[in-house]
């Protein structure tokens, strides 16, 4: 029996349908991570946790400290009284515990807590995420119609980028359940094509038929004008980790899902065709 946390997130859901598909026994968590309660009820007769529940996409520190650090706590506590065999952790590039950034220094010290728990463990970094309602590519897409005609690229858009769909890091994923003898490593994946921001951002305006001018941004300016026009969301689209991506490039070996699990990860310009469907100028205020 396979327990997720953090299924109706956007790794989640795929992850959710591989497992279907693959024929696995699972169930989604359904309580507060933060509730022991739950967490026990939960936890019976559970092999393996994947582990994907955070605080992310809020874009709030306290939030982090809550949902990531202390629910990771007390879910490890509890997993391990009910005698759980693994626990599988998406993590990211650059994660380390005492980083300049909040997010990764978060991700460090969530990483540090599995690896002491006791319990056996797969942690599966990863470098920027997209596919369908992800809150990247989607979110770039939305903000380049919203700033029409004009595309702002953060740092002239230098920023080297290796994305990779999730799909791909899903079927990463399930091909580790399978392979007991990968555990307690730490692995990192990452699409195996290099692009530019720029390249990234001419990508999605090719797709959908949208002609921009791409200027350059500053990035001294990036930070004061996110908490300007965002900060005041209680769900903002662009939060505080978006813009830390440009200070922290995340970057691995390309050939790392070929050598480590076996097949080419699909290419950034021939999966994006989701980011034709009607709805994408109000994607910013969907929360």
């Amino acid at each position: 029996m396979i327990l997720v946390t953090g299924s109706t997130g956007f790794i989640g859901r795929v992850l959710g349908r591989a497992l279907d598909h693959a024929g696995y026994e699972w169930r989604p968590y359904s309580g507060r991570i933060n509730d022991p309660q739950a967490l026990r009820v939960e936890l019976e007769g559970v092999d393996t946790v994947i582990h994907l529940a955070g605080a992310e996409a809020r874009g709030s520190n306290r939030l982090l400290q809550r949902v990531d650090i202390a629910g990771t706590e007390l879910l490890l506590y509890q997993a391990a009284r009910a005698g759980a065999g693994r626990i599988i952790l998406p993590s990211r590039l650059n994660a380390n515990p005492h980083s300049m950034h909040a997010l990764l220094r978060t991700k460090g010290e969530v990483e540090r807590m599995v690896r002491q728990s006791g319990i056996p463990y797969n942690i599966l970094r990863t470098s920027t995420l997209f596919g369908r309602d992800d809150r990247y590519s989607e979110i770039v897409l939305s903000l380049t119609l919203w700033s029409w005609p004009i595309a702002w690229l953060p740092d002239g858009g230098t920023l080297p980028m290796q994305p990779l769909w999730v799909e791909d890091y899903v079927h990463c994923i399930i091909q580790l359940l399978d392979q007991p003898d990968r555990v307690n490593r730490i692995m990192s994946v990452a699409g195996d094509e290099m692009l530019s921001y720029r390249d990234f951002v001419r990508a999605i305006l090719d797709v959908t038929r949208k002609r921009m001018l791409l200027l350059p941004m500053p990035m001294v300016l990036a930070r004061p004008l996110r908490r300007l026009l965002l900060s005041w969301w209680y769900w903002p689209a662009v939060s505080r980790y978006f813009f830390d991506r440009f200070f922290a490039p995340e970057l691995t070996s390309l050939d790392s899902v070929q050598r480590l699990f076996g097949f080419h990860p699909a290419r950034f310009s021939e999966t994006i065709t989701y980011l034709n469907r009607p709805g994408m100028r109000r994607r910013l205020f969907r929360h």
